[in-house]
């Protein structure tokens, strides 16, 4: 067998990564099977744990690479985050962004009914929560680097601000998934993050 370039490596791992969403999205995370990834590209199951020892590896490594793709695209029609303004502008950049094409729609519709809760993804949820293209990551470090620099109130808890913001964000894309918001998405996410954001502003 011949040696394979990292770029048809790299090839490959695409298309698993792709395989799985689709898979994890139709058949549900815990139906869908390594061997199930490698039938739909044509692989031997060998191939598909060669790339990834585990299915909680293959889904840390599908949602990092899912945002950071998403942020790395955002990041080149956006300013930086550097204001309380800039923070509302990026939320609801992103929030159209997330329901901007058929793979994003996908990819949200999978965040949201994996079994988040269940304690075998606990390190895998921290560990998500971590990264830092991650929607709950870029509220955090910018509330609290805003704090320091006096735009963001001392006696605001930024960890509860943050789980507000983030919140009503996820809320309000699922409900446009879902056919059941009213207004325009990006119009209900400005909305939102001004009512929160002016109460702590300094």
């Amino acid at each position: 067998m011949a040696r394979r370039t990292k770029a048809e490596a790299e090839r490959t791992r695409q298309s698993i990564l792709a395989a799985a969403l689709d898979l994890f999205v139709a058949t549900g995370y815990e139906r869908t099977t390594f061997e199930d990834v490698a039938r739909r590209i044509g692989l031997t199951k060998g191939a598909v744990y060669w790339h990834f020892k585990s299915k909680p590896e293959l889904l840390e490594a599908l949602v990092s690479h899912t945002l950071e793709r998403q942020a790395e695209k955002l990041g080149k029609t956006m300013p930086a985050v550097t204001s309380l303004e800039s923070l509302k502008a990026y939320f609801v950049a992103r929030a159209r962004f997330a329901v901007g094409t058929s793979g994003n729609r996908k990819f949200f519709h999978l965040m949201m009914r994996m079994d988040w809760p269940s304690a075998k993804f606990a390190s895998l949820k921290q560990r998500l929560r971590q990264l830092e293209s991650g929607p709950f990551y870029i509220l955090e470090s910018t509330l609290r680097e805003l704090q320091v620099k006096g735009e963001v109130r001392p006696s605001a808890d930024v960890v509860e601000v943050r789980d507000v913001l983030g919140a009503l964000w996820l809320g309000l894309i699922k409900l446009e998934v879902g056919k059941c918001l009213d207004v325009e998405l990006g119009t209900a996410v400005d909305f939102g993050f001004e009512s929160v954001l002016a109460r702590i502003r300094a």
